[in-house]
């Protein structure tokens, strides 16, 4: 064929050495001579980083029909959302990912749910942290106290309503009208 760009034939004998990457893939692609990794007539991994600018066309086009890599995302990350898991592609989930944090398979270092009832004395001060912040639970809620405890402490037995008394012994031993007795003084 007089219009092709390479002459698959020519130097066959040594292509892997002699040839370049554009007619390796052009000859795989067209005559599947010269192919290079389970001959397929790209390696959809080679580049990848910089695949719109360094692949060719046909590279793009074959990766992204046989690999689903290289493709020139049109892809609507809301469409299929609520079962991204398992009904999108791995490309569609790596472009929603890094385009609209959608569909990102992160590992998580805490499983928020797992003693969520015990969470207060189960958890590690970490874990308690981490789930707050990335998945509001565990949260410690800043609740206005009824009473503050340390006010008129020196003076609690005289100056102390009977409601105040009650919830700061019973919430911060502060104020007890029964002292416990230590074993051994």
């Amino acid at each position: 064929d007089l219009s092709a760009p390479y002459d698959c034939d020519a130097g066959y004998s040594n292509w892997q050495a002699g040839w370049s990457e554009h007619k390796k893939a052009w000859c795989c692609f067209h005559t599947s001579q010269g192919c290079t990794r389970y001959s397929e007539p790209f390696d959809c991994q080679a580049g990848l980083s910089n695949w719109k600018a360094g692949w060719s066309d046909s590279k793009k086009t074959w990766c992204c029909q046989n690999k689903d890599t290289g493709c020139t995302p049109d892809y609507d990350c809301q469409a299929g959302y609520s079962n991204w898991r398992t009904g999108w592609s791995l490309s569609k989930k790596h472009w929603c990912c890094a385009h609209e944090q959608k569909g990102c398979e992160v590992s998580k270092p805490y499983d928020c749910l797992a003693g969520l009832q015990n969470w207060r004395a189960g958890w590690s001060d970490g874990k308690k942290q981490w789930c707050c912040a990335n998945e509001q639970k565990g949260c410690i809620e800043e609740v206005s106290k009824p009473y503050d405890c340390l006010a008129g402490l020196q003076n609690w037995r005289a100056g102390w309503s009977d409601g105040k008394k009650q919830w700061c012994c019973a919430n911060e031993q502060k104020g007890c009208i029964e002292e416990v007795s230590k074993p051994y003084d």
